[in-house]
């Protein structure tokens, strides 16, 4: 009897903690969502957007955090370059070691500080988007993996490079004979960050050993192709009005991009479109 008593005992303590450690969990899961929904809703109103931003508060656990953050993301889908022809993109930022006022559950105004060691803002643009810019509606942006083992593997997660990115489209070549005249080609181009604009310059025509369309060029065609390929876009404004540092290829999408360290922003300066 006392042997069965004992086990009752251990199992109803079994239960006991386990339901203590599902509560910790659901308060641990609530109070961070419940801070991202705060702070996402103050940087919607604060920037005037369509929809609320995607924000993720990283490290757990988060009740026992103090407002000390290692990550912190933010990201939306938004319009950039010309308030007169403006395009869609997606607006991002990726803030690291991270101190939030009001420690378990933060409220969040217009002006309320958050700190940052580093700090990482970004505009991406898909290729349809990017291939508007260049008038080439049928544009593809592919980045090519680093050359080690394995690379480019979803482990990677994006593949990213500001040089040898590989832009595929038709473009306009008329001669006297042929006024309509298109070719499918691919090119390599380099991007850099010129301001607060994103500048690719086609370096020269693709053949190696990434997908790519090839075209048949009459002698001197060449330098007509590459300038084809190569733009300066208008200026885009950065999340948190970070100055640009430079522009590159993620897979798909071309990425303006600018890095900081030791800041301090606040949810009403997260984003305001370039004028």
């Amino acid at each position: 009897m006392a042997q069965v008593s004992g086990r009752s005992w251990i199992r109803r303590g079994l239960i006991a903690l386990a339901v203590l450690v599902v509560a910790l969990f659901l308060a641990e899961l609530g109070t961070a969502a419940t801070a991202e929904y705060r702070l996402s809703r103050e940087l919607r109103a604060a920037a005037d957007l369509d929809s609320d931003p995607e924000v993720t508060v990283g490290g757990f656990p988060y009740l026992t955090s103090g407002g000390h953050h290692p990550k912190l993301t933010i990201a939306v889908p938004s319009q950039v370059g010309d308030p007169k022809d403006p395009k869609k993109a997606r607006i991002e930022a990726e803030l690291t070691a991270v101190d939030l006022p009001g420690a378990v559950l933060p409220t969040f105004t217009a002006d309320t500080p958050i700190r940052a060691g580093h700090i990482e803002s970004r505009v991406r643009l898909d290729q349809k988007t990017f291939g508007r810019y260049l008038g080439i509606v049928d544009l593809q942006v592919h980045t090519p993996a680093p050359k080690r083992a394995g690379a480019g593997s979803p482990a990677d997660g994006y593949v990213k490079s500001a040089t040898g990115v590989v832009l595929t489209g038709e473009i306009p070549l008329p001669t006297p004979q042929q006024p309509a005249r298109t070719v499918l080609i691919s090119v390599a181009a380099d991007f850099s960050a010129v301001g607060q604009a994103i500048h690719v310059q086609a370096t020269r025509i693709y053949t190696g050993p990434e997908d790519h369309a090839k075209a048949d060029l009459l002698p001197g065609e060449e330098p007509a192709v590459l300038a084809a390929f190569t733009r300066t876009l208008p200026a885009m404004a950065l999340p948190f009005a970070v100055a640009a540092t430079g522009a590159r290829g993620e897979n798909a999408d071309v990425v303006l991009l600018g890095e900081a360290d030791d800041v301090t922003v606040t949810p009403g300066g997260f984003y305001r479109p370039a004028a």
